[in-house]
């Protein structure tokens, strides 16, 4: 199997075109360059999730983009310090251009120096001087060696932003932080380089620059042939069983539970497996606390590693490692709500992205899930989740910047197209992230007593009946009784038996004796 290193997977020589033999001080001049001879690139790029970050469910767009929110940074229109992870340049505001092909950011995906960097202050483009950040400096890019070693995307290029995202490495998902760059075979039995050796894409296939997985407008998985080859998954969504048979066990009790049960409910018996933390709360209530007129931060050990619990810029954390998932009824759906969507304050927590299914629909599964608790502002009159504005100059109303909760809210309204009342408060919600890599050897996969137990870990999932969890006195009678009078049967088969026997013996004395 090829890995994203290996030669196989590049048919030009980049520093072999003039092109690209060049001094590029510009980005957006790179990406013309690219369109040189990929024409059809850019306009590819165009129409998928990475780049519009929304899509159109049931009549209106929701994404990233527009309209979505989460319980981290909860919006990422007008915060310059999202949109680092565009796979574009200089997304700002509402003057981005979104059909301009050179607006296309080539070089994230494709650079294999990996000494390409995007900036939060340049809303996406990459270092162009040298800067210093977080008490470390940013080298400047040098763009045409980068041009000039462009190739399949690699690890790196994937989990430089979705390993990142939410504002740090593995803070977002629970199942992906920077360990998968090269993972020991315990963290993830596919990615290991020393065995599998899978690259992002092996699973996310790609054509026409759509890549298969989860997104808004789309299921995470869908029913199809088992063992599919690679060209037959292409355009298609990813499920275990693209690879995988439905029934890959050869033991009959544990295949039986594949109806009902993800493999990854087994296979991933805890999330953030590796070395790093993932958050796992995020009250921003607290935030906006100053020492001496000026913010500051204050940290903890969390299961060994040391982390922010407070940071005047976000509020109070809590983080963990190894952490048991909690279990969800999922068919692939996630149901997005909207910033123009009405929520009840008295049904808080509000689940803001619950899972769809249930145990009576046959498409759902028992999946594992990273559940972020969050505590975030909505509007006390409209109820409605508000927006924010974080990162910006000084009276553009950032919070970052100036730590006024009701410019923030004002201008993060407006960046938004959300009306705000001016009154607002604080309420919990629930954030629900599907655990799906990491996967455990299967020596580590859950024993059976792991849910089929009283205080195990599916005693959130209610309306059926588990076995060894659920007491049911009809259902425990009707057992007993089932096992009592079997026995009784058995034990009455026996003493007629042995009676029926000493009879036979008895009646054959006499007849000898008789002789």
């Amino acid at each position: 199997m090829p890995t994203a290193t290996s030669t196989s997977f590049n048919t030009a020589d980049h520093a072999k075109f003039e092109s690209l033999d060049q001094e590029f001080d510009y980005a957006p001049d790179v990406t013309e360059a690219c369109l040189e001879c990929h024409t059809e690139a850019a306009s590819q790029l165009h129409q998928t999730f990475h780049w519009r970050w929304a899509a159109k469910v049931d009549g209106k767009m929701v994404g990233k983009g527009q309209n979505g929110f989460n319980n981290y940074c909860i919006s990422a229109r007008g915060n310059e310090s999202c949109t680092q992870c565009h796979t574009g340049y200089g997304w700002r505001n509402d003057d981005f251009d979104l059909e301009a092909e050179e607006n296309v950011d080539c070089l994230v995906c494709h650079d294999t120096t990996g000494t390409y960097k995007k900036s939060a202050a340049m809303s996406g483009h990459p270092y162009y001087e040298d800067t210093k950040v977080g008490g470390k400096i940013i080298p400047a890019v040098d763009l045409r060696k980068v041009a000039q070693n462009v190739g399949a995307p690699q690890r790196q290029n994937c989990l430089a932003c979705h390993a990142n995202g939410g504002g740090g490495n593995g803070v977002k998902h629970g199942d992906t932080d920077m360990s998968l760059v090269d993972p020991v075979h315990e963290l993830d039995v596919h990615m290991n380089s020393d065995k599998l050796n899978f690259t992002c894409q092996t699973c996310h296939s790609t054509s026409g620059h759509q890549i298969s997985g989860r997104y808004n407008d789309r299921k995470a998985f869908i029913d199809h042939e088992p063992n599919m080859g690679r060209q037959a998954r292409e355009g298609k969504n990813v499920s275990c069983e693209s690879c995988h048979d439905t029934k890959p066990h050869e033991e009959r009790q544990l295949d039986n539970h594949t109806s009902k049960v993800a493999c990854t409910a087994c296979h991933i018996p805890e999330m953030a497996r590796g070395p790093y933390l993932t958050k796992l709360s995020w009250d921003w209530s607290t935030a906006g606390k100053l020492k001496d007129g000026k913010p500051y931060a204050e940290d903890e050990m969390f299961d060994g590693v040391e982390a922010h619990s407070y940071m005047s810029k976000k509020g109070t954390f809590t983080w963990g490692r190894n952490v048991v998932p909690e279990y969800r009824w999922y068919k692939g759906e996630l149901k997005q709500m909207t910033l123009q969507d009405e929520i009840d304050p008295a049904s808080a927590p509000i689940d803001i992205n619950p899972p769809s299914g249930d145990y009576q629909d046959p498409d759902a599964r028992i999946w594992p899930f990273k559940i972020h608790r969050g505590k975030q502002p909505y509007d006390t009159v409209m109820n409605r989740i508000l927006p924010l504005k974080l990162y910006g100059r000084k009276g553009t109303g950032a919070f970052w910047t100036e730590y006024d909760w009701n410019k923030a809210l004002e201008a993060g309204a407006k960046n938004n197209e959300v009306e705000f009342s001016g009154e607002f408060d604080f309420i919990e919600t629930n954030g629900y992230w599907p655990i799906k890599h990491m996967v455990a050897p299967a020596e580590q996969a859950l024993e059976c007593e792991a849910c089929h137990a009283r205080d195990g870990r599916l005693d959130e999932l209610t309306g059926f009946y588990l076995i060894g969890r659920d007491a049911n006195p009809w259902i425990e009678g009707f057992g007993a009784l089932a096992i009592f009078g079997g026995l009784f049967g058995v034990a009455g088969h026996g003493g007629y038996r042995y009676i029926a026997a000493r009879r036979r013996k008895q009646q054959q004395g006499g007849r000898n004796d008789e002789k």
